[in-house]
């Protein structure tokens, strides 16, 4: 190759090279700004027994959700089983399992009020409890809810009467979908402390929950 042809292939070359540096350097800096120009959300810490007034703040839509004037709080968190479960909250304690006797699950006693609010829900089977090593989360158990709140079948949300408060038991279990076999309740929690996220926006409000003697 001649030293005219090598000379315009390197220069070739240091064109493309340079090309791909200042493209990166492009979208760096945009990350940049994106990133130091967004809206930090503001997160409230919570203790168990404490309401917590959600003032609008929702966990996937405002509109939809209207939680104004909704309060909600926990009031304890125990470890129990599946059957424990059944057999303390369920309506008929001849539902229980042959082999769900492990402490599968996560049962959080909330209350709720609803003051002046004739159309607002909260979104409260969306709500995550969080491990405090925050790699996991655990998630509603609904089948085994249903059998504490049969009339409230196939529900999403917690809706109440205007003026009016509510308590209700609400079992959480390892992130696992398995009804055939219900294996989530054959998987042991060891935890004892967690974040009970009740909205997302736009303040993420957190019951910090502890395991109750």
């Amino acid at each position: 190759m001649s030293a005219r042809r090598w000379a315009a292939l390197s220069r070739k070359r240091a064109i493309i090279v340079a090309s791909i540096l200042a493209l990166v350097c492009a979208v760096g800096v945009r990350i940049y700004f994106v990133n130091a120009n967004a809206t930090a959300i503001e997160v409230e810490h919570y203790g168990m027994g404490e309401w917590v007034d959600l003032d609008g703040a929702f966990i996937y839509k405002r509109d939809i959700e209207n939680t104004q004037g909704y309060s909600i709080k926990v009031n304890s968190a125990r470890l129990m089983s599946y059957n424990e479960y059944i057999e303390e909250y369920g309506q008929d304690e001849g539902n229980t399992v042959e082999g769900l006797d492990g402490q599968s699950v996560v049962c959080l006693e909330v209350e709720a009020k609803n003051v002046g609010n004739e159309d607002g829900a909260i979104f409260i089977f969306d709500c995550k409890l969080i491990p405090k090593r925050k790699n996991d989360y655990f998630m509603y158990a609904r089948h085994l809810w249903e059998e504490s709140e049969p009339n409230a079948k196939d529900a999403f949300h917690l809706r109440l009467a205007k003026d009016s408060e509510y308590t209700t038991f609400i079992p959480y279990k390892v992130n696992i979908n398995d009804e055939e076999n219900q294996i989530e309740y054959k998987q042991p929690i060891t935890d004892a402390s967690f974040e009970f996220i009740v909205s997302n926006a736009p303040v993420r409000k957190v019951i910090d929950v502890s395991l109750s003697d």
